[in-house]
C-alpha cells in the first residue's frame, strides 16, 4: 500500500491530522531550544545566583545562629533568603520553560490541543502501529546515535574542566563559586549547540516520516479533492456562471460574425450572414456597454465595420422587429451586402 501512495497530502488529510492534535515535532529541538535559553540566562544571571547562595549560607555563620522565637520573624526570615534565590533562580528556569515553548509551537505551527493532555492508556502501544520493524530499526539506530552523541559530549565537559574543578578546593567561597559557574557554563555552551543541532536532525527525520504518513493514492487524492472543493462538473459550471457574471460579455458575442461600430460608443453585433442568407441582429449596445462590447470583440478577434449610418439604422428598428432578432428591411440587407467584410 505505501508503494500506491504516490501523492502528496491533500488538505483534506492535513485537517484531519491536526484536529486528531498530528502533527511533526521533535522533543530533542524543543529541549535543546530550552535548553540554549537557560545557558544564556545563566550566563547573565549566574553571578547574582551564586550571590544569593554566598549570603544566604554566610549569613547564619557571620552573624550567629540568631533564634527566633517570634513565628513571624521566623516566617519572615525564610521568605526574604527564599525571595533572595527564587529570583534569579526563576529567571533561569522561566527561560528553560519560554524557549522550550516558543520551539514546540513553532514546529506544530501555533497547534494547540489541551485535549490530548488527559492521559489515554492506548497511546503507550497499540499493535501494528509504528511503521514496520524498518522504520523501528531506523529510530532504534537513531536513538543510540544520539545517546552516543551526548555521552561524548558529558565526556568532553568534564575532562575538560577537570582541572578547573580540582582547584575548586583552594579557593575562597566567592571565588570558587565564580569559578564553578564558568567551569559549568564553558561545556553547557557546547552542549547547547550539539542539542540544537541532533534536535534540527532528528526534526527533519520526523517531518520526513510524517509527510510519508500523509501521502496519499491518486484515489484517495482525488476523493479528497471532490469532498473540499465538490464535483469537478459542478466546480466547472460554478467557474462559467460566475465569469458570466464578472464579464457577460463573452456570452453575448458566442456566435457572433460581424460588429457594426456607430457613433457614441455605439455596438451592433450581428450573427448569421452576409445576406443573402439570414442576419440576426443579437446586439445592440450605447455607452459603456457599447465600449465594452467593443473591447470584447477585439479580444475576440471578431469582424468590425465602422458604419455610423448603417448601425444606427438597425439600432433604430421598431422593437417588435428587433425583438425577432432578424434583420427583414430590404434596403438594409442591401447595404449589408454592400459592406459585409469577404473574409
Amino acid at each position: 500500500m505505501s508503494e500506491d501512495r504516490t501523492q502528496p497530502a491533500s488538505k483534506h488529510r492535513r485537517q484531519m491530522a491536526r484536529e486528531r492534535g498530528q502533527a511533526a515535532h521533535s522533543p530533542e529541538l524543543t529541549a535543546a531550544a530550552g535548553w540554549l535559553v537557560a545557558v544564556v540566562a545563566l550566563g547573565v544571571w549566574g553571578e547574582g545566583l551564586t550571590a544569593a547562595l554566598i549570603a544566604l549560607v554566610r549569613s547564619p555563620l557571620e552573624g550567629g545562629m540568631a533564634i527566633a522565637t517570634n513565628p513571624a520573624d521566623a516566617v519572615s526570615r525564610i521568605r526574604t533568603a527564599a525571595l533572595t534565590v527564587s529570583a534569579p533562580l526563576g529567571m533561569i528556569l522561566g527561560g528553560f520553560l519560554l524557549g522550550a515553548l516558543a520551539a514546540h509551537q513553532a514546529q506544530v505551527r501555533g497547534l494547540w490541543a489541551p485535549s490530548l493532555i488527559a492521559p489515554d492508556a492506548s497511546r503507550l502501544w497499540r499493535p501494528g502501529r509504528g511503521g514496520g520493524l524498518s522504520a523501528q530499526l531506523e529510530r532504534s539506530a537513531w536513538a543510540i546515535v544520539k545517546a552516543l552523541i551526548l555521552v561524548a559530549a558529558a565526556v568532553w565537559g568534564i575532562r575538560s574542566q577537570w582541572s578547573a574543578l580540582m582547584d575548586l578546593g583552594a579557593l575562597e567561597p566567592g571565588p570558587a563559586a565564580s569559578a564553578a559557574l564558568e567551569a559549568i557554563l564553558a561545556p553547557a555552551r557546547v552542549l547547547a549547540v550539539l542539542l540544537l543541532v541532533v534536535g534540527l536532525v532528528d526534526y527533519a527525520l520526523r517531518f520526513a516520516r510524517f509527510e510519508a504518513m500523509l501521502r496519499t493514492t491518486p484515489q484517495e487524492q482525488r476523493e479528497d479533492r471532490k469532498m473540499i472543493e465538490g464535483d469537478p462538473v459542478a466546480r466547472a459550471s460554478r467557474r462559467r456562471l460566475a465569469q458570466s457574471w464578472r464579464d457577460p460579455t463573452p456570452e453575448l458575442l458566442a456566435g457572433a460574425s460581424l460588429v457594426l461600430l456607430g457613433d457614441a460608443g455605439l455596438a451592433v453585433v450581428l450573427g448569421g450572414g452576409p445576406p443573402p442568407r439570414k442576419v440576426s441582429i443579437r446586439l445592440v449596445a450605447r455607452g459603456a456597454s457599447g465600449t465594452s462590447i467593443r473591447k470584447a470583440a477585439l479580444r475576440a478577434k471578431l469582424p468590425r465595420l465602422e458604419a455610423r449610418a448603417l448601425a444606427q439604422a438597425i439600432a433604430a428598428l421598431p422593437r417588435e422587429s428587433s425583438a425577432k432578432a432578424a434583420v427583414r428591411d430590404p434596403l438594409i440587407l442591401s447595404r449589408l451586402r454592400s459592406v459585409w467584410p469577404a473574409d
